[in-house]
């Protein structure tokens, strides 16, 4: 099994999970984790960093569906990724990925902003009362946090990265080379 750890504010995670869940969806043996690339409650500008990804993946993108649009601002992801938890829970981690992404890339949606998680958590099939009652669960964001920090002091400094039997790799892989490692 490889672990894909991906934040919907990243381009590069974009392209990966669109790739991996092709893939997951085949049958390999693929799981998606969640984590705060930045890790604070602040609404962030793009930065040039973001923009360079955006050039240089936006063709791979819309071969495989994916309009990758320049956001407005970064916003904070963590309610996005406590939501995804409970998705993932729920049997829908893979249509909530696929609503946040298209979301924020395509619509710039603000993902910091529990009105529009709950809107988009209802297009991904899940309830719109459910996952207020998660938004506001802080042990929810508290564990998340713990798991990022637990992870970061791992080696997982950026998104995407994939865990690999025990090794940490670049997650931005071709779908070959994820075939590959997921094989294995």
């Amino acid at each position: 099994m490889i672990v894909l750890f991906h934040d919907y504010i990243s381009p590069a995670s974009a392209v990966a999970v669109w790739r991996a869940q092709r893939l997951a969806d085949e049958g390999l043996s693929i799981r998606f984790e969640g984590i705060e690339s930045i890790g604070i409650d602040a609404i962030l500008p793009v930065t040039l960093a973001v923009v360079a990804e955006l050039d240089a993946l936006s063709e791979s993108a819309a071969e495989m569906g994916l309009t990758l649009r320049r956001p407005q601002s970064l916003p904070p992801t963590a309610g996005a990724h406590v939501l995804g938890r409970w998705a993932e829970e729920s049997g829908l981690g893979a249509s909530w990925r696929q609503t946040c992404y298209q979301a924020f890339w395509e619509q710039g949606a603000h993902l910091g902003n529990n009105d529009v998680l709950r809107a988009l958590a209802v297009r991904a099939g899940l309830d719109g009362i459910e996952a207020e009652a998660v938004l506001e669960d802080r042990e929810r964001f508290r564990a998340l946090r713990l798991s990022t920090a637990a992870l970061r002091s791992e080696g997982v400094g950026g998104v995407p990265t994939i865990r690999a039997h025990g090794t940490l790799v670049p997650g931005l892989l071709d779908e070959a080379d994820m075939r590959t490692l997921a094989g294995l």
